[in-house]
C-alpha cells in the first residue's frame, strides 16, 4: 500500500468502502475458519440443555458476532496481518490486544442464551486465535493448533 500522499482516488475510494462496509460485509474469518473455531470452542464451552450439533450452530454465530467486533474496533491492516505470516504484529504487542480486545468484547458482546461464564472464554478463545495469527511469523493454522495445546498467548 502507497503512503497516503500516493493514494490514488481510486485506492482512497476502496479505502473508505473497506471502512464503511455493509453489515454483511463486516468480516474478514472465511467459513472454513468459523466451522473449524466453532468445533474447537465446543470443546471448551458447554450451553445448557443444548445438543452439540445446535451448541456448534450457536457458537458459530457467536464467533461471527466476535469477528463483526474485531473488524469494528481493529483497522483492517491490523486485522489483514492474519494472511500474512512474515508480516505480523510483535509478541509482547498479541498479548496486549488479545487482553484489551477480550476484555472490551466482553463489555459489547452480550450473549443472553450463554452463562457470562462460558461467554468470555468463547469471546476469548476466538480473539486469541485470531490475534496469534496475526502474530510475526504465525497463521491461522498454526494459532488454530496452538489452541489444541492451549499454548497460546495470554
Amino acid at each position: 500500500m502507497p503512503t497516503i500522499e500516493d493514494l490514488t482516488e481510486a485506492q482512497f475510494v476502496n479505502l473508505l468502502e473497506e471502512y464503511y462496509a455493509p453489515p454483511k460485509a463486516r468480516n474478514k474469518l472465511r467459513e472454513a475458519e468459523v466451522k473449524d473455531l466453532a468445533s474447537k470452542l465446543n470443546d471448551k464451552v458447554n450451553i445448557p440443555l443444548i445438543s452439540e450439533t445446535r451448541e456448534e450452530k450457536i457458537l458459530i454465530k457467536v464467533i461471527l458476532r466476535v469477528d463483526t467486533f474485531l473488524y469494528d474496533n481493529l483497522p483492517n491492516e491490523i486485522y489483514d496481518l492474519v494472511r500474512s505470516s512474515e508480516n505480523g504484529i510483535e509478541d509482547e504487542e498479541a498479548t496486549r490486544l488479545i487482553n484489551r480486545l477480550s476484555i472490551l468484547a466482553n463489555e459489547k458482546i452480550n450473549i443472553p442464551y450463554i452463562p457470562e461464564a462460558a461467554e468470555y472464554v468463547a469471546i476469548k478463545f476466538v480473539i486469541r486465535v485470531v490475534i496469534n495469527a496475526a502474530r510475526k511469523n504465525w497463521n491461522f493454522d498454526r494459532a488454530k493448533a496452538a489452541s489444541d495445546k492451549d499454548l497460546i498467548i495470554a
